[in-house]
């Protein structure tokens, strides 16, 4: 699962044992307690269907067929297809794997942020 803060493109990624709506609540659940997660875009899949169950956090719902609606995140999806390519599935990836690659992504400068990287501007925005 991929969660992407909106302003400073921070990637957190989670890894999930299936793919159904009580282990992505348990996995929010979590991140909840990690990081100040104020606000969720789900796409419209079974697994994100008892999102509403959470307290705290506001749930939004792309349209179907709408992925641009999530466009931050499916950008996010795109780098990680970098360290797994197109045409193999991402249930190859190991948990370690996983966030080995979402760290070199946070660590990666980007043109969108003025050359610096979202983990340095997360944790700018988590000090102030």
């Amino acid at each position: 699962m991929t969660l992407v803060e909106r302003k400073t493109r921070y990637a957190i990624t989670a890894y999930l044992a299936g793919k159904t709506a009580a282990t992505v609540n348990e996995a929010v659940k979590e991140l909840m307690g990690l990081y100040p997660i104020k606000s969720i875009t789900a796409d419209n899949g079974s697994e994100f269907a008892a999102l509403n169950e959470l307290e705290g956090v506001q749930i939004y719902y792309a349209h179907a067929y709408s992925s641009y609606e999530r466009g931050t995140n499916e950008n996010f999806n795109g780098l990680l297809r970098e360290f797994v390519p197109k045409g193999k599935s991402l249930k190859t990836l190991t948990a370690e794997d996983l966030a080995k690659a979402t760290l070199a992504i946070n660590q990666r400068p980007r043109r969108l942020l003025n050359y610096q990287t979202a983990k340095t501007l997360f944790g700018l925005a988590q000090t102030v």
